[in-house]
């Protein structure tokens, strides 16, 4: 389970929707507050993080400490992103919640207090997938 949070955090940094997207099950639930919105299923995730990748010069998760206990995983660090539209980089404090079924990620919460953080879109973030 570690490897998989390992991956998720180095596609996110390389802010690769392909390769975050392919971590996850196909009905998965994705939910970082910056975003807005939660991402439900692998075609939403993808859409949805390449949008948000899109937005940044760079992102990424910086993990101080990590917890496994069955099906889950709990990640600890900070939030780092440079949008476009920003001056300035912001740091925020993180956790991550992965819970894994069948070698996938099922659902991955990001918890963070974003409310001193504009949105990373001011509309939705995703593209309609049909």
């Amino acid at each position: 389970m570690a490897s998989l949070l390992q991956s998720y955090l180095d596609a996110f940094a390389a802010r690769n929707a392909d390769a975050l997207s392919a971590l996850f099950a196909e009905a998965a639930l994705y939910e970082l507050p910056l975003l807005g919105q939660r991402l439900v299923g692998r075609r939403e995730i993808k859409a949805g993080l390449a949008r948000a990748f899109a937005l940044a010069e760079r992102c990424a998760f910086e993990v101080s400490g990590v917890q496994s206990a069955g099906e889950a995983t709990i990640a600890e660090g900070r939030l780092t992103a440079k949008l476009h539209r920003d001056q300035a980089p912001v740091a925020i404090p993180a956790a991550i919640v992965l819970q894994v079924r069948d070698g996938a990620i099922h659902r991955l919460s990001t918890y963070l207090d974003a409310r001193p953080h504009r949105l990373w879109s001011d509309g939705p973030v995703f593209a309609a997938t049909r």
